[in-house]
């Protein structure tokens, strides 16, 4: 993400001093990840902190996914990433009203190899980080928030896709239009698959109270990050208690022979098997969120900056994989 116009960086090294009594001496810019502000600040003392500012997010579920976190790094999951409470005992801090405010620890260490490097050992190191997260579900249950399967902005896409929608003017308005609307003949049915998957899902929690456990959310390799000390899993602002497969499909995408050798690794660390379909069932809900998370940003006002760019990459990468699904056939959408 670009950085946030308009804010001034000096009313957050004056809440780092009131809230988290952190005297910033330096304060920059880290255009790292994409949905929230970052930056790097460094103490009096050289210590450096993780610095993020989340803006458009309802408060609330912030609050509880990061306070989710921070009670498992406390029950001993060294691997989480936690944020670091203020002095009034809270993991995010309302910053005057324009963004939600959080400190972690700055990690000097390396991302994870990416999908195309990644090798056995790779994936079973994070597979086992996450059946010890899964197995921990107890530690946030008066917590965490409950997944409810809803793809985001869904009326907002119906309506595009019926035609029904006002696109505002902007560099990526009218080349969005046409190519969402190329793309119905595969969206419906997809979404119809996820409904009958979330379906499945839902079962699946009446019937067995541990088949959801709390999850990550994006425990994918940009998250994943590897010290002396072993490995890390950062950026927890998505943790929901939900199916298993949530986090299982990051690791090695939902189909092939390495989404099998994760389910294989799963239900040897974590004594649970969670079936393949699940794992196509949450990547076809990843791409049905991206695309209407996209139709929302390009159909209201936006720049032609790095930002929408990166939006547009998004969002046209979500939907070929759609169109990509389509030609495979029902059988690998995800049928429950």
């Amino acid at each position: 993400m670009t950085p946030p116009p308009g804010r001034d960086p000096g009313r957050i090294v004056t809440a780092l001093h009131d809230r988290w009594e952190i005297d910033a001496v330096t304060l920059a810019y880290a255009a790292v990840g994409f949905g929230g502000h970052h930056w790097r600040a460094v103490d009096a003392a050289g210590a450096p902190w993780f610095v993020t500012l989340d803006v458009g997010v309802p408060g609330g579920p912030l609050r509880a996914a990061l306070g989710s976190a921070r009670a498992l790094a406390d029950v001993g999951l060294a691997f989480v990433v936690a944020p670091v409470p203020s002095r009034d005992g809270e993991v995010v801090v309302d910053l005057d009203g324009t963004g939600w405010l959080s400190v972690t620890p700055w990690l000097d260490v390396t991302r994870t190899p990416g999908p195309g490097v990644q090798d056995r050992g790779d994936r079973d190191a994070v597979v086992s980080a996450l059946a010890r997260l899964h197995a921990r579900t107890d530690v946030v249950a008066r917590t965490a928030g409950r997944d409810d399967l809803v793809v985001p902005e869904r009326d907002h896409l119906e309506r595009a896709m019926a035609g029904a929608l006002t696109w505002v003017d902007g560099p990526y308005a009218d080349r969005a239009a046409r190519a969402l609307a190329a793309s119905v003949a595969w969206l419906r049915p997809a979404l119809e698959a996820w409904d009958a998957a979330a379906a499945r899902a839902r079962e699946d929690a009446g019937s067995d109270p541990d088949a959801w456990a709390v999850t990550h959310g994006e425990p994918h390799w940009r998250n994943v990050l590897v010290g002396a000390d072993g490995l890390h899993l950062v950026d927890w602002d998505t943790t929901l208690v939900a199916p298993r497969a949530r986090d299982l499909w990051h690791v090695a995408g939902a189909d092939g022979d390495a989404s099998l050798e994760v389910l294989d690794a799963y239900a040897r660390h974590a004594g649970r098997a969670v079936r393949p379909e699940e794992l196509r069932a949450q990547a076809l809900r990843w791409d049905l969120t991206e695309v209407a998370l996209y139709v929302r940003w390009f159909s209201e006002p936006h720049a032609d900056d790095a930002d929408s760019h990166t939006a547009w990459e998004g969002f046209t990468e979500a939907l070929d994989s759609l169109g990509a699904r389509a030609s495979r056939g029902p059988g690998e959408q995800a049928a429950p």
